[in-house]
């Protein structure tokens, strides 16, 4: 994960209602003593473009494990497609409520009754505002039927533009999961690198979409 200033930190990921904590595999001596962790907490969270973990080795049992995850998205069974039918009608319903509760804000901001009361409108502009925060969307048809494929990742590298391809597990109004990502980005590569495997099965990245968009699909039937 990129910290703040740019330092690339490495160790084990914990996460809390209230921030995020990486332990370090190695303690980091320091003038004030010896680090061995290191915590974000929800507003530097929302500046964090990415967070990235190695692929395991296939022949170790984290590796087996991931594979299973991965049949599991790429090849969902009955139950898994149901479940997921049951969150997207929920989520379908959140939304529904989200954007109704928004247009009666709105239609109130127009009343000219509350429009004489004393700073009615600042008030309403600010439940509005909450509801936005409170009910983002949380369903998106296209993100939906892109899950379970490989996708182009568009974003912007150091040196330009970059289009870098992974399988879609999930999303949010806020991030993308992407396993099996193909880095190109030599800057991340190199920094990736001083993490101790011996070799490079790819990355699983959750990438902000601040920073990051689906630009394409890729084919399955070209591979």
């Amino acid at each position: 994960m990129p910290a703040l200033n740019g330092e690339m930190i490495k160790g084990i990921l914990s996460v809390y209602a209230q921030g995020i904590q990486i332990s370090y595999s190695k303690k980091v001596e320091q003038d004030i003593g010896m680090i061995d962790s290191f915590v974000l907490h929800p507003v530097e969270i929302e500046r964090i473009p990415y967070l990235i973990r190695p692929v395991p080795d296939p022949e170790t049992r984290a590796g087996l494990n991931w594979s299973m995850e991965m049949n599991k998205i790429l090849h969902p069974n009955f139950f898994q497609r149901s479940q997921r039918l049951l969150l997207t009608f929920y989520n379908m319903l959140k939304d529904a409520f989200g954007q109704a509760a928004k247009a009666i804000i709105g239609a109130l901001s127009k009343d000219t009754s509350l429009a004489k009361v004393k700073d009615s409108n600042k008030r309403i502009e600010e439940v509005r505002s909450g509801l936005t925060e409170l009910v983002p969307n949380a369903w998106e048809p296209i993100l939906e039927k892109y899950r379970g494929r490989r996708v182009v990742i568009e974003r912007k590298g150091t040196n330009g533009t970059l289009l870098e391809s992974g399988v879609l597990e999930d999303y949010s109004s806020k991030y993308l999961l992407l396993r099996e990502v193909h880095l190109k980005e030599s800057e991340i590569l190199e920094k990736t690198s001083l993490i101790n495997q011996k070799k490079s099965f790819g990355f699983d990245i959750l990438f902000s979409r601040k920073v990051a968009i689906i630009r394409h699909t890729i084919d399955g039937s070209s591979n």
